[in-house]
């Protein structure tokens, strides 16, 4: 069904998304307890389906549910994200206790200033390099994970992380020893 003309595909698509758009939302809404979440979600979930159109399965039923399974990972990756979101400002405070006796702005802008440094210090290594740690700290992928899907041997994904994490601690260490 929506492997046919661009047209009719978009049509077929637009008249989808009218009928399970309050459906979806309302599931979000339930699973995430906030309304406007819910409404972004959906629609990440919906944009995600729209590009992947060509592996929408043909009945619409199916197609309802796979976007409520779209919709549900968009949720999951949101609390991955605001996990991880959680996890560096913990290391952060536990890194730096007096942190607290700044202002509040001060500390958002050498937050901001220090990611602008790991950043371009990741950003400096090799594509393969940067993409190895991306994979592993980003998107929470294990060395044997990233192994697998990049078909390399553990050992080579240990020793392309470890590079780039000697780097952050040599780079972060000088800017730390400065202030």
């Amino acid at each position: 069904m929506m492997r046919s003309n661009s047209e009719n595909t978009a049509a077929i698509f637009d008249r989808i998304f009218k009928e399970t758009w309050s459906g979806t939302v309302s599931y979000l809404i339930k699973i995430s307890n906030n309304k406007e979440l819910a409404e972004d979600l959906a629609q990440e979930a919906y944009l995600k389906a729209w590009q992947k159109r060509h592996l929408l399965p043909e009945e619409e039923a199916e197609i309802a549910r796979y976007i409520l399974v779209i919709a549900r990972n968009c949720f999951l990756d949101h609390l991955k994200a605001a996990l991880r979101e959680r996890k560096q400002h913990d290391a952060y405070t536990l890194s730096f206790p007096d942190a607290g006796q700044f202002s509040p702005a001060m500390t958002v802008i050498e937050a901001k200033e220090q990611q602008q440094i790991v950043n371009h210090t990741i950003n400096n290594h090799e594509e393969t390099v940067r993409r190895y740690y991306l994979l592993n700290r980003e998107y929470g992928l294990t060395y044997k994970e990233i192994a697998l899907q990049e078909g390399v041997s553990e050992k080579t994904v240990e020793r392309y992380i470890g590079r780039v994490l000697r780097s952050l601690r040599s780079r972060l260490a000088t800017i730390f020893f400065i202030w």
